[in-house]
């Protein structure tokens, strides 16, 4: 901004410049850099858009020595264009908060993250977005995380508010380093490393009346007896739903002793396993039995086991809202997630006295992680011998 001189004393700030001699001086304007000069008897204001920090006054004093030296030059830019920060010419600006995980989203999106994930940027977009609207991400301190994090709380669950709160420090990391963000230290660290989860119960399998139950209901009922065969295929394998709902006839071998678990589908996208490794999961009779006679005579190897009722894949929100809550209802089952099955195959196994590294390599998952969670299930006996 140009001035004149009558309005040479209007807005002066704390002055930040060591060196009374600069021609450009760095001023602190109500918490934000500026920089103020004369040229050729013209008075010139340029907000650099920036919080009063060490480190943004550093670059204010580079953008003032870049000035002072087109003056000396005579390459003085009037038109200011030319000393603006690279950051604040980015198409779009970049500068809300909203924008800057907005742009974060899409880089990860683009990195191949799965649906389950992109679901948690998501949630924490949505928020960011009701909670900041177009405020600056520059604005963003410890105390305005603090507030956020209050909101969060009265939203979502603690363990929500924990997970949202690592996207946005990865967030505020990432911004950093392309320049669309800047801070001494990353305000939602020190919030995060603050944050403390309840310990919760754990979650309670169904029982082997309750999975007779549910199996047996699927199978009559009028609406959702088409799932039946999924939902008994989850109980007898452990596979995750994804898992099962991708299950193609090339995965299952033709003596349908075994099954290849390589590859998994959410919301219609293919992908590999959540632990990016495959397994041949040994099936037991009944399972085997089942695949059996489900199979057609006349069988594409890319067909879906499983499909749903249009020929897709199951989708996961659609078969918990409409069928799984309805059947589990209709036996007065106590609800819980689809994805118990793969609980109750798992603590059954072990009740029964299998190899927990068996019973975690058919699962695909990770012994250190199946011992933790568990533990309350495997058989305990006295490790000392008798004498």
């Amino acid at each position: 901004m140009v001035e004149d001189s009558a309005s040479s004393g209007r807005n002066s700030g704390r002055n930040l410049t060591n060196s009374t001699s600069q021609l450009v001086k760095v001023e602190n304007d109500d918490g934000r850099l500026r920089l103020r000069w004369t040229h050729e008897g013209r008075r010139y204001s340029f907000a650099l858009g920036l919080p009063n920090s060490t480190l943004n006054r550093g670059h204010a004093q580079r953008v003032a020595l870049q000035i002072e030296g087109d003056i000396v030059t005579h390459n003085f830019d009037p038109t200011l264009k030319k000393y603006k920060p690279k950051r604040l010419e980015t198409k779009g600006g970049l500068t809300s908060v909203s924008d800057l995980f907005a742009k974060f989203n899409q880089v990860k999106k683009e990195e191949g993250l799965r649906v389950g994930t992109l679901c948690k940027y998501q949630g924490t977009q949505k928020h960011l977005d009701t909670f900041f609207g177009d405020k600056p991400a520059s604005f963003v301190g410890e105390a305005i995380a603090e507030e956020f994090t209050a909101y969060l709380k009265q939203q979502v669950c603690d363990d929500t508010v924990k997970h949202y709160l690592i996207l946005i420090r990865a967030c505020w990391d990432w911004g950093r380093l392309r320049h669309l963000v800047e801070f001494n230290a990353n305000p939602w660290t020190g919030i995060l490393e603050r944050q403390e989860v309840a310990p919760r119960q754990r979650v309670k399998p169904f029982s082997v009346a309750e999975i007779q139950a549910i199996e047996s209901a699927f199978k009559s009922d009028l609406y959702y007896k088409h799932y039946a065969d999924f939902v008994t295929f989850m109980f007898g394998t452990s596979c995750r739903f994804g898992e099962a709902a991708g299950l193609k006839w090339k995965h299952v071998a033709d003596d349908f002793l075994t099954v290849w678990i390589g590859e998994s589908v959410s919301r219609g996208v293919r992908k590999t396993t959540k632990t990016n490794k495959a397994r041949t999961v040994i099936l037991s009779p009944k399972i085997a039995a089942l695949l059996k006679v489900r199979k057609p005579s006349r069988c594409n190897p890319e067909a879906l086991v499983f499909p749903s009722p249009e020929g897709l894949a199951i989708n996961d929100h659609l078969f918990r809202r409409r069928a799984w809550k309805r059947v589990l209802g209709k036996v007065g089952v106590d609800y819980r997630r689809p994805y118990v099955c793969r609980h109750t195959a798992i603590s059954h196994a072990l009740a029964r006295g299998g190899n927990p590294l068996e019973v975690a390599e058919a699962a695909g998952h990770d012994p250190r992680v199946l011992f933790k969670n568990y533990a309350s299930v495997i058989e305990r006996k006295s490790v000392f011998v008798e004498f």
